[in-house]
């Protein structure tokens, strides 16, 4: 069993409004095919602008949900063209706040041989409503799952110091504890890097390997889903009590 998160910057663009990737999906669907997993997209363009505009009002929240089911449309069927049959599973309807409480929807999917997918959403909560991201998810999905492995699947190659491309930015082979990132271009109201990274630790520390890879990587994407190392992602390993790595 494993969770993998295609990551908003990896499937849209982010820098223009409601923008799909057509083709990144599929291009690695063939690594995940006959692999159980649980899957998750991330918002994109298709979400963070209409929060950016109009925040949690009922305008914000109705353009929101109705460009996340237009995202997800294009996620399912560019699966199943792969050959990967995901059943949605909308997030307000198993969440409540960043609280998992209908997970049986999850484990019912995998248990007939579907792959359940999530997405960053808006959810019900004790205040109203929120927002929720992919890595949120991910945590949650961790705690019903107890999966192999979490992979994300980004548009970087891994985890860097500064954004790929700009003067001094490197990447981070094995990323142990906390680190400084910048932020990621166009817009993002869930936290970008920093939100993958904390959610990695969370995740890390109940003893999950976490890989943070590119959506154009299927070698290390294969690697991994076989039990191996992959050579091209970033590993995130949490400081054990000894002073050794606990992955």
């Amino acid at each position: 069993m494993y969770v993998i998160k295609f990551g908003g910057s990896a499937i849209t663009d982010k820098t223009k409004p409601l923008t799909y990737r057509r083709g990144r999906i599929s291009a690695v669907a063939a690594e995940i095919m006959g692999k159980p997993a649980a899957l998750i997209h991330g918002a994109g363009s298709f979400a963070h602008p209409h929060v950016k505009a109009f925040g949690l009002s009922p305008l914000g929240i109705s353009l929101t949900k109705a460009a996340l089911r237009r995202l997800t449309a294009y996620v399912v069927e560019e699966l199943a063209q792969a050959g990967v049959f995901a059943v949605p599973v909308e997030p307000s309807d198993v969440f409540w706040g960043r609280a998992l409480v209908r997970g049986e929807v999850i484990t019912h999917a995998i248990k007939h041989g579907m792959y359940p997918l999530l997405h960053g959403d808006i959810v019900p909560s004790d205040d109203g409503y929120t927002v929720i991201s992919g890595d949120d998810i991910a945590v949650e999905l961790v705690k019903l799952l107890k999966p192999k492995a979490v992979i994300f699947l980004m548009d970087a190659d891994g985890i860097y110091t500064a954004p790929p491309g700009t003067p001094g930015a490197r990447k981070i082979e094995r990323l142990i504890g906390d680190v400084d990132v910048e932020g990621t271009a166009g817009v993002d109201v869930t936290g970008g890097i920093r939100k993958k990274i904390e959610a990695g630790l969370a995740i890390a520390r109940m003893g999950t390997p976490v890989y943070y890879c590119s959506i154009r990587d299927r070698e290390s994407l294969r690697a991994i889903l076989n039990g191996g190392e992959p050579a091209g992602c970033t590993v995130l390993e949490v400081p054990h009590p000894s002073g050794l790595p606990a992955l």
